[in-house]
């Protein structure tokens, strides 16, 4: 694996220079980083283009104080700092892989598997994401200067890309309707909750970068499980709220129910999910230990019986 970061040598470079090279901003939208971000937001319908991103990149350079919507001025006002950053992040790219690769071992203790490409991209309000579990994109903005926070997002990203045997991933497509998306659903919630648990250990000790798992948000852990109950409750009676479905906070819900398993019952209770993306036994369990441990679930009564008898 290799810590890839074309693109933002080559915006170092259009920032600096007096003129405007647009040879080299077309090649800077051509790149697999940026290539992999225009994919990514148009996933979730975020306005992008490579020539949106080139005139954002020339109002930058002919405007004072100008702030792009894509923080590029941030490399703009640092491009010194970010060339020493870059080449100690290349200079030491394996042992920053290797301590990324530790964080999920030290929860996931079994050789877990990844051949990753790893890109650091800048834009966008995401600090990370990977695409068919192979290449990953790291939002490098939001961890600049904070190698310790660009492990921990790594090694999230690490996780996701584990390699699974190929029938295991596509478990989804075995289920019809309701079941379909109840799988999605709380498949979502422990993917990116084990994967949060790596990234920030059983303890938060501080908030995420990009504040999506935070302190205030497991304080307020009841309201995020009002809204959860809520898309589940009409899926029961066979209705589907997409707009209320991308509404649930698959990571601080994740992060809370993974890390209450692991507390009391070890890495064993989360295996099925890891390697096999069964959620059952993890979801009936995090029931069962919350009622004999007198705590409140999270679920309604009514949402924990349709759960526990799918």
């Amino acid at each position: 694996m290799k810590i890839h970061m074309e693109s933002i040598k080559i915006l170092l470079d259009i920032l600096e220079e007096n003129k405007t090279d647009y040879q080299k901003l077309v090649k800077f939208t051509k790149t697999k980083e940026v290539q992999g971000f225009i994919q990514h937001e148009k996933i979730f319908n975020r306005k992008i283009s490579e020539d949106i991103i080139i005139k954002e990149i020339i109002k930058l350079k002919t405007r004072t104080d100008y702030k792009d919507k894509y923080d590029f001025y941030i490399i703009k006002n640092n491009i010194n700092i970010i060339r020493d950053s870059l080449n100690y992040i290349e200079t030491h790219q394996y042992l920053i892989i290797k301590q990324a690769l530790d964080r999920i071992k030290n929860i996931v203790p079994e050789n877990i598997k990844t051949n990753s490409n790893i890109y650091l991209y800048i834009g966008g309000i995401d600090g990370g994401f990977s695409i068919y579990g192979k290449n990953i994109f790291i939002n490098y903005i939001k961890y600049f200067n904070k190698t310790d926070e660009l492990i921990k997002i790594l090694s999230h990203e690490l996780f996701h890309c584990r390699i699974t045997p190929f029938k295991n991933k596509f478990r989804i497509f075995l289920f019809l309707d309701t079941k379909k998306y109840i799988y999605e659903i709380l498949g979502k919630i422990l993917e990116e909750g084990i994967a949060s648990l790596i990234q920030h250990g059983t303890t938060l000790e501080k908030d995420d970068p990009i504040g999506t798992v935070t302190k205030e948000k497991i304080k307020n852990i009841e309201e995020k499980f009002q809204v959860l109950n809520s898309v589940l409750l009409k899926l029961k009676g066979g209705n589907i709220d997409y707009l209320q479905l991308g509404e649930i906070d698959i990571y601080s819900i994740g992060y809370y129910m993974v890390s209450f398993l692991y507390r009391y019952y070890g890495i064993e209770i989360l295996k099925p999910w890891i390697f096999k993306y069964d959620y059952n036994i993890c979801i009936e369990s995090y029931i069962h230990k919350a009622e004999k441990e007198g705590l409140n679930s999270g679920f309604s009564k009514e949402i924990e019986e349709w759960i526990l008898n799918l």
